[in-house]
């Protein structure tokens, strides 16, 4: 049995739980005004929570994100989010503290209906803006989203002084592989390095193509010597990956450790520094 104040709380909210159409307009024209997925997201959530007592609040439109992360939640239910076409947008998975009455399972309901249209609006403007940050050979994200990227790194160590790491690769020989084998070989072999980019870094970490055979890392949280075990692992990759051994692929890296004080343009030019002096070392 629930204790007098739940029982109390429960009949409240079955009062404020359904909304008129002047309250619907209005929760729309609040849900549409928000400037981001995450703002939309909290917004809707903190609208939920007057009719149910959240514990988790958990939206998957392809990829899972927390709205609301709490643990021990006795209850738990999942509702579809649909379009006005009836197109799958996602699903919304709740854990509440007290089990929906049949008047807060309709007002969810009504609520996800209005939810559904600024969602979908989001989403699509989440989706472009990614295609727009991303290198389309490759899939790693292009120099537009590196600068972006290096910068708030930057200056969140300026802040609060985790660590950050600039590493710069570029390949051996890959203009030998173009003329030899042509461009389609060589995107291949651009496709297929990128890939191993992402397997020898850490899901903290982020992988980016600047530009032709130019590639990225920025490793955070990172001690100065973390860009050496990720050099090893890529090393005994490339060694063991068949397609890129028959070309003769190998790489070159350079490393920069940020420290207080230090600009972007400082780090990078670290960075290109030790990358080339790398090179310059080599037979």
């Amino acid at each position: 049995m629930w204790g007098q104040g739940a029982e109390q709380w429960s009949r409240q909210t079955e009062r404020a739980s359904t909304l008129d159409s002047s309250e619907q307009l209005q929760l729309l024209e609040l849900l549409l005004a928000q400037g981001s997925l995450h703002e939309l997201l909290t917004t809707f959530a903190s609208r939920v929570a007057r009719i149910v007592r959240l514990h988790s609040l958990l939206i998957d439109c392809g990829q899972p994100r927390h709205i609301v992360n709490g643990e021990g939640a006795p209850h738990h239910c999942s509702f579809e989010l649909r379009d006005d076409n009836h197109c799958l947008l996602g699903l919304l998975h709740y854990g509440l503290e007290l089990p929906l009455s049949h008047t807060q399972q309709r007002a969810l309901q009504q609520y996800h209906q209005l939810l559904s249209m600024p969602l979908r609006l989001m989403l699509r403007l989440e989706q472009l803006q990614s295609q727009v940050r991303l290198d389309h050979l490759t899939g790693l994200g292009n120099r537009a989203h590196f600068d972006e990227a290096i910068g708030r790194a930057v200056e969140q160590n300026c802040r609060e002084h985790h660590g950050l790491v600039l590493v710069l690769v570029d390949l051996d020989r890959f203009k030998l592989i173009n003329d030899t084998w042509g461009h389609p070989v060589g995107d291949l072999v651009l496709a297929r390095f990128a890939q191993l980019l992402r397997e020898v870094i850490r899901t903290t970490d982020q992988a980016f193509r600047l530009g032709g055979d130019e590639f990225a890392l920025i490793l955070q949280p990172a001690e100065a010597l973390a860009w050496q075990p990720v050099q090893q692992r890529l090393c005994d990759q490339l060694r063991s990956h068949q397609e890129l051994l028959s070309f003769g692929v190998g790489c070159s890296l350079g490393a920069a450790s940020w420290q207080s004080g230090m600009s972007v343009y400082q780090l990078y030019e670290l960075a290109d520094a030790d990358l080339y002096r790398g090179k310059s070392l080599r037979p």
